[in-house]
């Protein structure tokens, strides 16, 4: 009886030093997580030159405080609001809708990663389908337009897709604008063709915790922790100049041109962009942009040119309604606009909307 006793009170002494290790290490990396979270680059950056640094900061905690769920589409969690973001009941970004398309109405969907989502936005309105929107309100149409911010951090095409083929089309759009490249450039191979490896795995398990208990950091430090081990072993999750590039390339163009046909079928017209990126285009690159991205020149050139192929297959989308080149919008700017490799502030927002907003009118026009 004593052994058994004995052994007893050495379990229940395991199990307490256990949760005061998980409790030790939880508030290390709330810690952790609060100096890390601070850190938007946008914090740092020219474009914000005359933006109050806490108000900058307000900013950057409402931005990384937004969650998105464990799920093939990488759609936000519904009905998430603070001073800078809303996300409405369905997870998009912006204010209410109502899933039935209201009558005379031409209903836009803007589909995209964090640069569609206004990532480094100062508001709901100045993200490029904010301002889209605004653009219209303006015009002398005699039926409203309504413009859906769906972007989320992280999305590209295999996501993407998906999401259009499983839940966007229920909302019986007109158009959908699709703004893409950056993450389908960047995201390894692996991932493309459900092949995760270790890295993978990893990102996913702490995606899928995030999911459960979205406020427990302990799995995010230690995914970095591990994530730098892997990178140790020589495993990488993406780069510019990935040997698989010309697969993504393909796969990106069979995802839409698939895609752009379902749409065809349900009456829904399609317009897909390649973003602009910092080095894109023939603009010159600030010395604030180049130092905030943090990249050589050649690094620069390589990205360009990975976007570039993109672009190059854009004429072979032949089931999409119209493809556009935005690599070059924003040529003869100047200012800085870049807050890191593709996220702009509010005035390239503005730039990029009234591009789009000359591209849609053709098509609007037509219906």
């Amino acid at each position: 009886m004593s052994v058994q006793v004995s052994y007893k009170k050495q379990f229940m002494l395991g199990i307490f030093f256990l949760i005061c290790i998980l409790v030790v290490f939880e508030i290390f990396s709330q810690v952790y997580k609060i100096n890390e979270d601070v850190s938007c680059l946008f914090i740092e950056s020219e474009i914000f030159d005359n933006v109050p640094k806490s108000t900058l900061n307000e900013m950057c905690a409402s931005y990384t405080e937004i969650k998105a769920p464990f799920d093939p589409y990488w759609e936000n969690i519904p009905n998430q609001h603070n001073e800078y973001v809303n996300i409405n009941s369905f997870g998009f970004r912006g204010a209410e809708i109502s899933k039935e398309k209201p009558e005379n109405t031409y209903r836009i969907i803007m589909l995209g990663g964090s640069t569609m989502f206004g990532t480094a936005s100062t508001s709901d309105d100045t993200t490029i389908p904010g301002l889209l929107q605004k653009k219209f309100e303006t015009a002398n149409f005699d039926f409203n337009v309504e413009v859906i911010n769906t972007g989320s951090s992280g999305a590209y095409s295999k996501t993407e897709t998906l999401y259009v083929k499983d839940k966007l089309l229920d909302f019986d759009p007109d158009l959908i604008i699709v703004y893409d490249g950056w993450n389908d450039a960047w995201i390894a191979y692996t991932s493309h063709i459900e092949e995760r490896g270790l890295k993978g795995q990893l990102y996913d398990g702490v995606k899928y915790l995030q999911s459960i208990l979205p406020y427990y950091k302990t799995p995010i430090v230690i995914r970095e922790i591990g994530m730098e081990l892997v990178s140790a072993q020589g495993a990488t999750t993406g780069t510019w100049t990935d040997a698989n590039l010309d697969k993504k390339v393909v796969l990106w163009k069979e995802r839409w041109n698939e895609t752009c046909s379902l749409a065809q079928k349900n009456d829904v017209k399609t317009l897909i962009m390649i973003q602009p990126m910092i080095g894109t285009g023939d603009r010159i690159i600030t010395e604030s942009e180049e130092s905030t991205a943090n990249l050589l020149q050649n690094d620069f050139m390589q990205l360009s040119s990975s976007m570039q192929r993109y672009v190059d297959v854009l004429p072979e989308l032949t089931n999409c309604t119209m493809t556009a080149d935005l690599t070059h919008v924003f040529d003869g700017h100047n200012e800085p606009l870049f807050v890191d490799l593709g996220h702009v502030g509010d005035n390239g927002n503005m730039i990029i909307s009234n591009k789009i907003y000359e591209l849609v009118l053709p098509i609007i026009d037509i219906e």
